[in-house]
């Protein structure tokens, strides 16, 4: 959160009242009475925070996501086509697509069960959505990922989130930035792309 803040401050001082900014957390794996518990925390966790409100924060659950991204395979075939099984694994179905992860699992009855990249699809999807109610307006956004996991594999996976976002659904208007601190390296891994493209540009901070 105090991370969040600074950088608020950073790009509020840098470029005035130039972009709007809408923080938005994502919490892993928590049950419902966990999420109620992180809700009755929220104005501490803003407290002596400047530019972060509390009735700004969102919290998300994965289950939550989970689920809506199994609801948006259920309702649109198109989307549901959009993968591969293989070997029980369901992949983006993409020839220029370098299928190293999984979106999610295949069963029996060749359903998609979401996992991490069909999760982080259902979250920028939900972020695009509350950024335009927002902003009021059908605006281009770029929307920042920020990792503090120490494994590199979670940094990979959020890229597939936005690899798959952008493969399925056309009309973004987001730009996905990714950022994901290495401590191996002492190093902030950066990526950056356009909302419809598949070139990931990269640097290190």
């Amino acid at each position: 959160m105090t991370f969040a803040n600074e950088l608020c401050r950073e790009i509020i001082q840098e470029h005035q009242h130039k972009f709007k900014i809408i923080p938005t957390i994502l919490l892993n794996n928590l049950d419902e009475d966990a999420m109620q518990t992180a809700e009755e925390f929220i104005d501490e966790m803003v407290e002596g925070q400047k530019y972060i409100r509390s009735e700004s924060i969102r919290l998300v659950s994965e289950r939550n996501l989970k689920n809506r991204a199994f609801k948006a395979l259920k309702k649109n075939e198109k989307l549901a086509d959009s993968f591969i099984n293989i070997d029980g694994k369901a992949f983006l179905k993409n020839d220029e697509y370098k299928h190293d992860l999984a979106a999610g699992f295949v069963n029996d009855d060749g359903k998609i069960i979401p996992r991490c990249g069909l999760i982080l699809t259902s979250f920028l999807d939900m972020v695009a959505k509350f950024a335009n109610d927002r902003l009021h307006q059908k605006s281009d956004a770029d929307v920042l990922f920020i990792s503090f996991s120490e494994q590199f594999h979670e940094y990979q996976r959020v890229r597939l989130g936005v690899d798959i976002y952008s493969q399925t659904h056309k009309s973004a208007t987001i730009h996905p930035i990714v950022l994901h601190f290495s401590y191996e390296i002492d190093q902030a891994l950066t990526s950056f792309r356009e909302c419809n493209t598949q070139a990931w540009h990269e640097i290190e901070l």
